[in-house]
């Protein structure tokens, strides 16, 4: 009998948590990487430019006795003839503290883009200012009282500083990378008018505040305001100002009368199915009125000519199709007969016969399928080495 030949096998497809398990396991690859080269680079020239800072502004301030003539060393010469050689190691800088932080922009945060880029920036410079001081304060306590002094607060003081520091950046880096709570819905006196509606009250839509007559006060202006304003040109602005548009649901239809929702609904789809398709979409999954459903998708249905650029409005499109051939049907009814008439009784049949089957004729035998055998859960395939049997069916 001839070797059989057996088929090489299909290789699995990853599973949800095995993929989720890579990806985690790239996010750490990554962040002890980037700790692991910037610890490696960026060491020597911190220690270097931050014991250099603190000779420079104690010199601006008039303070001699001080010398950065060695690189990451500050000689202190004292008034009594005392040298102190205080030396800027590598845990005295915050050079971990800033790897930590890149870190964990590019491993955690790296979905806000540019927001978490301006909040990894405001927490370095938040970082080396503190550093700074706290090598400032120690090297005029040295200056004042002496090394053990200054070794004093080095080892205490200047500890529990490093970790507030570091803390402290942290926080301020999740203040500027996350969205404020004020980017809602607001009218044109500030007040918050994101309260999703009773018949969109379903999970994923947002939050709902309760109901208060207090008006707030109209804000300042942001830095996002002043950047769009005063900092990008007014194409670019316009251009991310419509992007955001997309994705954004506006809550405040919901709380409209019908016939104010059927004219929202319109007044939206007329600048183009793929500029308000966030709120599109939530009409279209959360409104339960008849007659909004049915003015949106007329509204849908009148902009045949406009190309689908993603799979948003594609989505929007099939509804539309789904939703006008489901009303049709059910607007179709059937027309009563005029006049019912007794039917005609039937005559009556002839009894049918039991079939004979006759006893002591074998079966014939089922062919063998030569065919691949399906795989189930039910049903196993059947082993190469077992022998034939009867098909199943």
């Amino acid at each position: 009998m001839a070797d059989a030949v057996l088929a090489p096998p299909v290789p699995r497809r990853l599973r949800a948590t095995s993929r989720r398990q890579l990806a985690v396991l790239a996010d750490l690859l990554l962040a002890g990487a980037i700790c692991l080269v910037g610890y490696r680079y960026g060491t020597h020239w911190l220690q270097v430019q931050e014991a250099s800072w603190v000779v420079g502004l104690l010199h601006l301030f008039g303070v001699d006795s001080v010398s950065g003539v060695l690189p990451t060393r500050i000689l202190i010469f004292r008034a009594d003839g005392e040298l102190l050689n205080a030396v800027v190691t590598a845990s005295c800088s915050s050079i971990l503290s800033v790897v930590g932080l890149t870190a964990l922009t590019a491993s955690v945060l790296r979905s806000r883009r540019w927001h978490a880029v301006a909040g990894l920036a405001v927490a370095i410079v938040a970082v080396l200012v503190a550093n700074h001081v706290r090598l400032l304060l120690s090297t005029v306590i040295g200056l004042q009282w002496g090394g053990g002094s200054l070794v004093l607060f080095h080892d205490w003081v200047g500890t529990l500083w490093n970790l507030a520091a570091t803390l402290g950046g942290f926080l301020l880096m999740v203040y500027v990378t996350l969205p404020p709570s004020v980017r809602a819905e607001q009218d044109v006196a500030g007040r918050h008018t994101a309260r999703r509606p009773s018949s969109w009250a379903r999970p994923g839509l947002g939050y709902r505040l309760p109901e208060t007559d207090q008006t707030a006060p109209v804000q300042g202006r942001n830095l996002a305001g002043l950047v769009h304003r005063f900092l990008l040109p007014r194409r670019i602005s316009r251009w991310l100002g419509a992007r955001r548009e997309t994705a954004r649901i506006d809550y405040r239809i919901g709380h409209l009368p019908v016939e104010g929702r059927v004219k929202r609904v319109g007044a939206l789809a007329a600048d183009g199915l793929g500029a308000h398709t966030a709120s599109l979409l939530a009409v279209a999954t959360y409104e339960q009125d008849g007659a909004v459903l049915d003015a949106l998708a007329d509204a849908i249905a009148a902009r045949q000519w406009e190309p689908v650029t993603n799979e948003r409005v594609s989505s929007l499109r099939l509804w539309a199709r789904g939703w006008t051939l489901s009303r049709g049907l059910h607007a179709t009814v059937a027309p009563a007969p005029a006049a019912v008439l007794p039917a005609a009784p039937a005559p009556a049949a002839a009894p049918v016969p039991a079939p004979v089957v006759p006893t002591g004729v074998p079966r014939p035998p089922v062919p063998r399928r030569t065919g691949p055998t399906l795989r189930s859960f039910a049903r196993p395939a059947p082993s190469p080495s077992a022998p034939d049997a009867e098909d199943p069916r």
